[in-house]
């Protein structure tokens, strides 16, 4: 049985686009429901997931992108996906994230791509990092590198290069999400990334 179910075109929306990241959420693993993500039959996107706590992860504009490199040997194909942006200035709050980062057993990233679906009220896309149908849980990404430096000149780069890397074994799946005010409920067959009445930067995911 074959797997090519369609061609692909390319629209003029497509070849207007934008690059980059606009928003990072990361969630640790325990924080997961895994029993709550689900994927449309008919669009192929992540249209069910839940967890308790996620953090948004703010960073120098312009310097977030992930990637997601495909290979494969002996009748396997393996997708390595690395998640990097750039938080700047050194500071003890930084390094208290970056150790946070480095302590976590994982973690799945939800990220808001600066691309948009060019329609007359266009709405951009969202990704899943560290989670698909064939690994499952054991998709997550993890810090794979904090790379810190001061700089020499006045007018010197400060602040730190962060990536967070794992393996998956599908493209990251796009998810039907929105950034959703506290209290708000996401839409019939959507992802809120829900905000919390007290803390800042810090959101639950639920599920309609």
């Amino acid at each position: 049985m074959g797997c090519i179910t369609s061609g692909h075109a390319v629209s003029c929306g497509d070849r207007n686009r934008r690059g980059g990241i606009k928003n990072i959420y990361l969630v640790e693993t325990d924080a997961i429901t895994y029993s709550g993500f689900q994927v449309d039959a008919t669009t192929g996107m992540i249209d069910a997931m839940t967890a308790s706590e996620a953090y948004k992860f703010e960073f120098e504009r312009e310097t977030a992108g992930f990637t997601a490199n495909a290979t494969r040997e002996n009748g396997s194909t393996i997708v390595d996906v690395e998640l990097t942006f750039y938080v700047p200035k050194i500071t003890q709050e930084v390094n208290d994230r970056l150790n946070e980062l480095h302590c976590s057993c994982g973690v799945v990233a939800l990220v808001e791509t600066f691309a948009d679906d060019a329609t007359g009220t266009p709405a951009t896309y969202f990704f899943a990092l560290g989670w698909d149908q064939v690994f499952g849980k054991d998709a997550f990404l993890e810090f794979a590198s904090g790379d810190m430096q001061t700089g020499v000149a006045l007018q010197d780069a400060n602040g730190t290069q962060v990536t967070l890397s794992g393996r998956m074994g599908e493209y990251p799946y796009e998810a039907n999400a929105l950034e959703l005010a506290n209290g708000a409920t996401p839409a019939g067959g959507s992802i809120g990334i829900v905000a919390d009445a007290t803390t800042a930067l810090k959101f639950s995911i639920a599920s309609a």
